[in-house]
């Protein structure tokens, strides 16, 4: 893996577009013989290649007007401090790369956002992101004594960072407001990997903390279904898209995190499993709700009435985004969320009736989406450019993994 990151590093020299983004597709076939020979753990591999091709994919996305040498600096900047997170072993350039991760997003945001309020999200997100990150960083230079102290002041250090990232609900605020802000490939990279970071954090700490996680996970549980339950009817509130989008990954988070602290093998597996599905699930939705107001130049879903009448191409991604959304098989989220409900559900037979109404809220709120947006009649809008063939193929890129890895469970574990 170092020379993968020594090679990002040379490419900002070039600033070249082409090149990097040929590059990414290099680097992602030269992990995938590396996977055929047995030579690296899956779960990193796996959280890298949805790095990589999501990077490779920001790089489509960008119009010609933007593609500029800093843009591309900023882009390998972050797969560059990505790399370092999933690939080292130490907790200390765990957490540097942990936190450099969150500058690149910031100057996306505060450079290519749509909306002066860009500058507050950026500072919202900063924060909170920093401002809990800081107890991990204390007890990793403290970790010897950090074990004679009280358990629960140990997991609190070590946990309150990733639930931040997560996001866990509760510690959300800060989402929404950096994906209203963010440009169309800011909120793919935001949700295709950055939330990966606290899901991936917890299963790297879970060796540390020790029985501590196993004590003191039972209130997060709850708080995270319950708050999972509430934020799914949060969504039928929304009108603008892309806040329902971004309280939609909330929900898949949260499921995710509870399934992780059962501590149980199949939670394991169904969190992985959706951890990369959504990856590609809610990057694709962002892409496409991109592409979409690029044209009728509102996020509103009052006025994205009847884009099946004038965008038909455009309704067909719509309606395969939501479907992978809202777990509809052969999506690799209807693995994960199997796994993660059977986990949670051998955990404690008591809360069947809450999962049900989670599984009932989270899967109507992408009818909804779709529904409400795509039919109907539509507002005077005119006719519109259909989708170019780089659009249709930077949805394909999203999508057919995402329907086609189920097919293969153990390749990402």
């Amino acid at each position: 893996m170092l020379e993968i990151m020594l090679s990002v590093l040379t490419i900002v020299v070039f600033k070249n577009w082409v090149l990097s983004m040929n590059s990414m597709v290099l680097y992602i076939m030269y992990i995938l013989l590396k996977i055929y020979d047995g030579e690296q753990y899956s779960l990193k591999v796996s959280l890298v290649i949805l790095s990589l091709r999501l990077t490779t994919m920001m790089f489509m996305s960008v119009g010609k007007k933007a593609k500029r040498s800093d843009l591309m600096t900023i882009f390998l900047a972050m797969l560059f401090s990505l790399c370092l997170v999933f690939y080292s072993e130490s907790m200390i350039f765990f957490y540097l790369g942990f936190e450099m991760s969150v500058i690149p997003i910031v100057l996306i945001i505060f450079g290519w956002g749509y909306q002066p309020d860009r500058l507050e999200a950026g500072v919202y997100m900063i924060l909170y992101t920093v401002g809990f990150s800081l107890p991990l960083l204390v007890g990793i230079f403290y970790l010897k004594y950090m074990e004679s102290l009280n358990g629960f002041l140990m997991y609190l250090a070590f946990m309150m960072a990733f639930l931040v990232k997560l996001p866990m609900a509760g510690f959300h605020l800060w989402l929404p407001r950096a994906h209203v802000e963010a440009p169309m490939f800011g909120s793919m990279v935001l949700a295709g990997v950055m939330l990966k970071l606290g899901g991936y954090g917890v299963i790297s700490v879970s060796l540390y903390l020790g029985d501590s996680i196993y004590y003191y996970s039972f209130y997060i549980i709850v708080i995270s279904i319950l708050g999972g339950v509430i934020l799914s009817g949060v969504c039928f509130v929304q009108s603008d898209m892309k806040m329902l989008v971004a309280y939609s990954s909330v929900v898949h988070m949260s499921i995710v995190l509870s399934g992780l602290l059962t501590l149980r093998e199949v939670g394991l597996y169904g969190a992985i499993y959706m951890m990369i599905g959504h990856g590609l699930c809610s990057s694709g939705l962002f892409c496409v709700l991109g592409l979409t107001y690029n044209r009728t130049l509102t996020r509103s879903m009052y006025l994205n009435k009847g884009v099946m009448v004038v965008l038909p191409s455009c309704s067909l991604w719509w309606f395969l985004s939501c479907s992978g959304n809202l777990s509809f098989p052969p999506s690799l989220n209807l693995a994960g969320e199997i796994c993660l409900l059977i986990s949670i559900l051998s955990w404690s037979k008591s809360i069947y009736v809450i999962m049900a109404v989670f599984g009932l809220l989270s899967s109507m709120y992408s009818i909804y989406l779709f529904s409400f947006t795509q039919q109907g009649l539509n507002l005077s809008y005119f006719c519109f450019n259909s989708f170019s063939l780089k659009e249709s193929l930077l949805m394909f890129l999203h999508l057919i993994p995402l329907n086609l890895l189920i097919l293969d469970l153990s390749l990402m574990v």
